[in-house]
């Protein structure tokens, strides 16, 4: 057994579901966990469960000073002491390599990069490659290049387009290994998923209601197929996020109550979010750009989606196409194209043979390629790799 410490900024990102699956379902390797912050908001981070207390972990603000806590809120970093704790952690646990997640994360901990002993991979997941990069008049490509990109052993992009974007930040392309961390698509696999002609089609969207998830323009759309005469739908909108009451008001302004639910956050994995892909007809994800330049990476919801073996429609964005090949296993458009959304989505309403020929090849392809189990073997072999 390989022995890995895992590194995020505070304890609620271990709820996560992307990290807290990477965690929680080693194969060979017996993980540990250091944070930074401790959070007590319930609805901070994720909405997956993670039971702490099953793992060796250290709390690095358990015990801090006042200076720490001032070092930590100015210059974003550790200090000796608690890189001291982090060692000593390491030697007591007989750690072999260390994962850090989040590139913009990692950096917190550059003063103990720089003196570990063993190899480390940090993962990216997003905006820490996307929109980070040129914030603060283009210091967080600075900030990248300087305190994770030097010190760090191997960095995991999710896709060829965020090796790209890391490249472009600064990053050494032998330094990049392409890895995606992969879903539970078990959990989500509805093996015997049926497509009738119904009168009423159900349409879901589930994940976090941010500007770069796309909801707005999804809304827009729906506006567009109503006006058109087609009304025999319903959209479903799971979760929560910062754009809610902005979605909300629209949704009024523009006399769509009666097509759109806003259902809220529910628990991840659970018997409610199984529900709602089981019971769905057709999935949509149209993730965009956003106005600060955030991007997505490959969207877990979309994953679970292809294998409840629901028709997903998504957009030529980031990861995305890496996984939906367009008109087979998926649709694709452009980003902020109603029109073409509208039309995607007044096709599957109406087409009961097309929602089952592109949600049969997705799900086929999702449980082939996208397992996170496989891909669990992946990254181990990673570990493994630079171990050696």
């Amino acid at each position: 057994m390989i022995n890995v410490l895992h590194f995020v900024r505070k304890n609620t990102q271990l709820k996560a579901s992307f990290i807290n699956n990477q965690i929680s379902h080693h194969i060979n390797c017996n993980p540990s966990i250091v944070y930074r912050e401790q959070r007590l908001n319930p609805f901070d981070g994720g909405f997956a469960t993670f039971n702490l207390n099953e793992y060796n972990y250290l709390d690095l603000s358990h015990g801090e000073f006042n200076l720490e806590k001032l070092r930590y809120k100015t210059v974003k970093t550790l200090s000796g002491r608690q890189v001291n704790q982090i060692l000593s952690f390491i030697k007591n646990q007989k750690i072999a390599i260390c994962h850090f997640h989040f590139g913009t994360d990692c950096g917190i901990f550059t003063p103990l990069i720089e003196r570990l002993p063993i190899p480390s991979v940090v993962s990216f997941y997003g905006y820490d490659c996307s929109s980070f990069p040129n914030r603060f008049l283009g210091y967080g490509k600075i900030y990248l290049k300087h305190r994770v990109f030097k010190h760090i052993t191997k960095v995991l992009a999710m896709s060829p387009d965020m090796k790209k974007d890391l490249m472009a930040t600064g990053c050494m392309d032998d330094k990049i290994e392409i890895h995606y961390y992969g879903t539970d698509v078990h959990r989500f696999c509805q093996s015997e998923k049926q497509y009738p002609d119904k009168e009423m089609i159900t349409i879901l969207n589930l994940c976090s209601l941010d500007p770069q998830k796309g909801q707005l323009f999804l809304l827009k759309s729906i506006k567009k197929i109503v006006e058109k005469g087609v009304t025999n739908f319903q959209l479903r909108i799971v979760g929560t996020g910062e754009v809610e009451e902005e979605l909300r008001t629209y949704v009024r302004k523009q006399k769509l109550t009666g097509y759109v639910d806003f259902i809220g956050a529910i628990p991840y994995g659970g018997s409610e979010m199984l529900r709602e892909y089981h019971e769905a007809d057709i999935f949509v994800h149209p993730s965009v750009v956003a106005p600060n330049g955030d991007k997505e990476g490959i969207p877990g919801t979309i994953v679970e989606a292809m294998s409840a073996g629901l028709p997903v429609i998504s957009t030529w964005h980031a990861g995305i196409p890496y996984i939906i090949t367009h008109n087979k296993s998926g649709i694709l458009i452009k980003e902020h194209d109603v029109s073409s959304l509208a039309d995607a989505l007044q096709t599957l309403i109406q087409n009961s043979a097309m929602r089952k020929n592109i949600g049969q090849a997705g799900q086929c392809y999702a449980m082939e390629n996208l397992d996170l189990k496989q891909k669990e073997v992946e990254l181990e072999n990673i570990y493994q790799k630079l171990i050696r």
